[in-house]
């Protein structure tokens, strides 16, 4: 099996990031990398629908190894039918990051955003922690949500990303603990703990925004092979990841922190800084993409795209309208058979 590790990019638009975010790691973690999946979700923010087209051309006749994945299903984030990801492969392969971690012949596969910006080299420590182990070690990345997290230092201060093995409350004091803050996802969070789910905490797990996997754990405990729901779903927990990063740690696996901003900077072009307001406002969008735009020009080049963008978004969009077309059609004649 290669040394080397594969890289899965969730693409849901951002374009210009997704470039600064791939020339960024290459820059420093290049070394360690194959193959890069680009997963381009089926619905694309703001109508940004050429933009994967201009992350193929840009990259073209590089260096950098690209495979681009197009979703049958768009699923977003709340995932939450076991059976049918379970049995229906085109829709498990529409969850996050879920086709890399079963297509790809690496050890690891190291899953990210693409709104990055990577000034150190990360994927090369996280190598260097799974060398040296445990052997139960399943992922290494950001560990935790503490901001929302009632046990974090922003709250109840009895926990952090590396004492999340050690601070074990019973579910009563979990609970009581849930209760007595009012962090940002609260409910859901009383939700989960009821249900059962209290160490690692609800908001706890291997944050996606950059983490290194081991690919045969994974597939050996997670869907299809295993019963753990894939990473990249909800499983109606607080966020993605967290109920598998849980089921995964009950099985006996455990997670390595790093900081994530030892080594790059999440929305590093969105003023918000967080990055998930620019999938609802478009001027927050569009002025983080000007953003990342200036910021190519100025250390990479100009940017100069082929014409195969814009012939490869026109066959798009044709395909898109005519399918768009027949769903319509679909739906509207099953209104007229249903009134028959």
């Amino acid at each position: 099996m290669s040394k080397k590790v594969d890289v899965s990019i969730a693409f849901y638009g951002k374009p210009y990031q997704a470039i600064i975010t791939i020339k960024t790691l290459m820059k420093y973690s290049g070394q360690h990398i194959d193959k890069i999946y680009i997963s381009r979700e089926r619905l694309q923010p703001h109508n940004d629908y050429i933009g994967i087209y201009k992350i193929i051309d840009y990259f073209r006749n590089t260096d950098v190894k690209l495979e681009i994945q197009y979703p049958h299903h768009f699923l977003g984030l709340g995932v939450s039918d076991y059976e049918r990801a379970k049995n229906d492969t085109r829709f498990r392969h529409s969850i996050l990051y879920q086709y890399p971690l079963e297509m790809t012949d690496k050890k690891y596969l190291c899953i990210m955003h693409n709104d990055m910006l990577f000034y150190g080299d990360m994927i090369g420590d996280m190598l260097k922690e799974f060398e040296k182990g445990p052997k139960n070690l399943a992922g290494v990345g950001s560990i935790g949500q503490c901001w929302s997290c009632p046990a974090g230092p922003t709250w109840g201060n009895k926990c952090d990303s590396t004492k999340f093995e050690q601070y074990v409350p019973t579910q009563a004091e979990a609970i009581a603990l849930a209760e007595a803050h009012d962090t940002p996802r609260k409910d859901i969070q009383l939700r989960v703990l009821k249900a059962g789910r209290v160490h690692i905490l609800p908001e706890c797990r291997l944050n996606e925004y950059c983490a290194m996997i081991d690919v045969e754990k994974y597939r050996k405990e997670t869907l299809p092979q295993g019963d753990i729901g894939c990473y990249g779903g909800g499983w109606k927990g607080v966020d993605t990841a967290t109920i598998w990063s849980h089921d995964m740690y009950q099985r006996g696996y455990t997670f390595k922190h790093l900081t994530l901003e030892d080594y790059t900077r999440h929305a590093a072009f969105d003023t918000t800084g967080s990055g998930t307001k620019a999938n609802s406002s478009s001027e927050t969008y569009w002025n983080a993409e000007k953003n990342a735009e200036k910021y190519i020009n100025e250390n990479f080049g100009p940017l100069r795209f082929s014409s195969y963008v814009n012939r490869a978004n026109t066959y798009d969009t044709i395909k898109r309208k005519v399918w768009l077309g027949i769903i319509h059609t679909y739906g509207f004649a099953k209104k007229v058979i249903g009134k028959a």
